[in-house]
């Protein structure tokens, strides 16, 4: 088989190779994908560049989700799975989630734990379905983190992104009322059409004094954040009294501080995500609520941009460069 293979840290152009492989056969709870497509993350960019740690291995295949077709199970799995329509996701990482393994969906096959690989509902299509690890996953938890959001009202930061865009779709699917932050009009046009009630340009506007005019003085019940750095100084004013944040990234500041007492008065709880290492409980209700929505409608990852495989050096530069408002997948 073919399979897309990062050899040593750096760029997209210098590090990745297409190489032949050897065909997996799946262990014992395992089941073997034919991966129809592959998504470009931007966790799977940084761990190519280098960002997050060094190699594990002399070369790995890269990319943690995609979509496909089982045509293979190990014992302990049911056979009457073989055929099957999925997603994938955590696929190259450890079964922790915490560091990087040495197989991913970049590949003709793939094989990964039976959990990994998620029903596909009919009418999907495997470009979405490569579109639901990292971002869908990452969106729920961070929605969810501190409880059902039904009623509640929730501020999305980075709204038109593939995460706050997920994290809108899903929030406002399981009945939370949505304010979202955006930095261009094109974007709130993004975000508004996922569901935000109101998108807010932090580049033009005074977010802290605009969300206060539309949430209400008490402040929004939860906030899915995608810079803790540039927002945490505005929790204690915009988050009402026992309420919540969830924070995926920091990209501002990678050690931000935190105003302790100010947060602490008003009971605020802050809930890190790393969608990697959240427990088996937290994967099955992602998965339910992720198929649930998906078979509804209410939940469709934008695609930036379909890539051939052949194009993989395009596919991580455009991913890097912050150039795609949406998902970037690879298609076999």
């Amino acid at each position: 088989m073919k399979a897309l293979f990062n050899i040593a840290r750096g760029s997209a152009r210098d590090t990745l190779r297409i190489l032949p492989a050897e065909i997996p056969e799946p262990g014992p709870g395992q089941v073997r994908v034919r991966v129809a497509v592959s998504g470009v993350n931007p966790s799977d960019v940084k761990l190519r560049s280098g960002a997050q740690g060094p190699m594990v291995a002399d070369k790995v295949i890269v990319h943690n989700d995609g979509a496909g077709v089982i045509d293979a199970v190990g014992a302990g799995v049911d056979p009457g799975r073989v055929g099957e329509r999925v997603w994938l996701f955590n696929a190259n990482r450890s079964p922790s989630g915490v560091s990087q393994g040495t197989v991913g969906t970049a590949a003709e096959y793939v094989c990964v734990n039976s959990l990994q690989a998620a029903p596909l509902p009919e009418g999907v299509s495997y470009e979405i379905g490569a579109c639901l690890g990292v971002p869908a996953m990452t969106a729920h938890r961070a929605v969810l983190a501190a409880g059902p959001v039904r009623g509640r009202t929730l501020l999305v930061t980075g709204g038109a992104g593939a995460v706050g865009h997920s994290a809108i779709q899903i929030a406002t699917g399981l009945g939370a009322r949505v304010i979202a932050t955006v930095s261009s009009a094109e974007k709130a046009e993004i975000a508004r059409a996922a569901g935000a009630e109101v998108t807010i340009d932090y580049r033009t506007e005074d977010l802290g004094a605009r969300l206060l005019e539309v949430a209400g003085d008490s402040g929004v019940d939860h906030v899915v954040d995608v810079d803790l750095a540039a927002h945490v100084g505005l929790y204690p004013r915009i988050i009402r009294p026992g309420g919540s944040a969830a924070a995926y990234a920091t990209a501002t500041n990678l050690t931000p501080s935190i105003p302790f007492y100010p947060l602490a008065m008003r009971n605020i709880s802050l809930h890190p995500v790393y969608v990697y290492s959240i427990d088996e409980g937290a994967k099955m209700a992602a998965i339910g609520d992720i198929n649930a929505l998906l078979a509804e409608g209410r939940l469709a990852p934008r695609i930036a941009r379909v890539f051939a495989f052949d194009d993989f050096v395009a596919a991580h530069e455009a991913q890097e460069t912050g150039a795609l408002s949406g998902n970037a997948v690879l298609r076999l």
